[in-house]
Formats: C-alpha cells, structure tokens, sequence
C-alpha cells in the first residue's frame, strides 16, 4: 500500500540520524510523500533543508499562531521567497483560542496575510484552527482561499459540510486512535470521501498507545477504516489520490512504491 502523511514536524527530531531513520521506516512502509510544516522563521531553512535531502518530503513554511511573537519585520517577505524558492505550501498557520496563542488581533492579521500570500501564488494552505471555529469560518468566506487543509480536524462534525462547500480538506490524526474521542469520530464520518486525508504529527504522537513518527500513518488508516467500516487498503489508496489533488501538481508520488 501506498500511503500519505499528511502533516509533520520532521524538523523537530533530535537529529538527522533520527529524521533519516525514521524516514527509512516510513519508506519501509510505504509512505510516498509527506508535508513537513515549518511554524516559524527559525525553522523554515530546517525544514528547506530536509526536503533537499529526502526526495518523499514537501516543505510547507508558515508562521504558527503560537510563534507570532518569532516574526521579525519583513517575515512576510521572507516567507513569500522560501515558497518561491521551491515548489511548497503554505503552512503551519491558523487561529488558536488556547493558552498557547497571542492576542486574537494579530493573530488574525498574521493569518490573513498568510492566506492572501498562499492565494498569491497559487500554494495549498494548512490551517491550524483551536477553539476559533466560528472566526475561521468566517475567515474563509471573506478571503476565499484555494485549496486548504484543516490538519488534526478537532472542529465539530456539524461544520464539516460548509467548510467542505468552501474547499477544506480534512486531515486526522493519531488522535482517533483513542476510543474516548467520540466527537472526533463522529467528524471523521461526516466528511466527504474526496475531501479525507490522514497525519502523523511526528514525531508527536497524540494518543495513548499510539507510536510516533511518519511510518505511523499505517496505523491511523487502519483506526480510521475501522471506525468508517471500509478495507484499510481502500482507504489509504483514497487519501493518496486526495492528497495529489489537494496538491495539484506541486508533487507526484514515486512510482513503484
């Protein structure tokens, strides 16, 4: 099977020995391509780095809306000439109404322009979203973006028909894993089969029991078919073919693999 990891930090390993093992077991299990989001600009020549080095990795940069304070002056122009620099998406940008996050203003400020920059120039955008559902919904009707993905979807399952109106992908995570996670489940069953793609997050892992890192994403499909009653195979083939159109060309996965 061929497999698609949607969303992750590949950047936060502790080392390139670590990065390249754990994308050698990805490989091993059949994972073709991944999104490595950046979440800053101390990161995004980190993550450049490593999708130069690793043919399956597409490098996203963006400026997370936990890491708005690491914007120096001129982060936008520099943000527009790493997506430039090689074919990418924008990402990891969004809302967030928890703890972690700054002040609602600027936060949608940094989020905006980031979503005007991604229609620009023609890039797929991941979103993060926390707590804000109702702000990026109206977000998205204003600024009417291309292609978005709403990585590890916590939002309710009753939204998931407008926003998919509106162009989102949905990403799941490691995260349905867990039994207790109902509300998650019930989202997972609402989306549309063409909008449905799975992440990893690694090398996180946000479930009990759940091992981290890309080669993972075997194992979501797998919780994801059983709670969608479908074969694993056809819902790794589905979230492939998914995740190509939502790229619309930036990449192709390997043959053979």
């Amino acid at each position: 099977m061929k497999y698609f990891d949607a969303h992750n930090h590949l950047q936060d390993y502790q080392s390139k020995t670590a990065v390249s093992e754990a994308l050698r077991l990805a490989e091993e299990a059949g994972v073709g391509l991944l999104l490595c989001n950046g979440t800053s600009p101390g990161d995004w020549a980190k993550v450049l780095e490593l999708a130069a080095e690793h043919k399956s990795v597409i490098p996203c940069f963006g400026l997370h809306p936990w890491f708005i304070k690491e914007g120096p002056p001129g982060w936008l122009g520099v943000l527009e000439k790493s997506l430039i620099s090689v074919p990418s998406c924008v990402g990891e940008i969004g809302l967030d109404g928890g703890k972690n996050a700054t002040t609602q203003p600027r936060q949608e400020g940094v989020f905006i322009s980031q979503l005007k920059l991604a229609k620009k120039l023609g890039r797929p955008a991941c979103l993060h979203c926390v707590k804000a559902w109702g702000r990026m919904l109206e977000i998205i009707k204003e600024e009417k973006p291309g292609p978005f993905m709403f990585h590890s979807y916590g939002g309710p399952a009753e939204m998931v028909e407008e926003l998919a109106s509106l162009g989102a992908y949905f990403s799941f995570s490691g995260a349905i894993v867990d039994p207790k996670r109902e509300k998650l489940r019930r989202a997972l069953l609402a989306v549309p089969q063409g909008r449905l793609l799975f992440e990893t997050e690694a090398p996180a892992a946000d479930a009990p029991g759940w091992r981290a890192g890309p080669a993972g994403i075997a194992e979501v499909v797998s919780a994801a078919a059983s709670v969608l009653g479908r074969p694993a195979e056809e819902l790794a083939a589905l979230s492939v073919a998914n995740g190509e159109k939502f790229l619309g060309g930036l990449a192709v996965f390997p043959e053979g693999n």
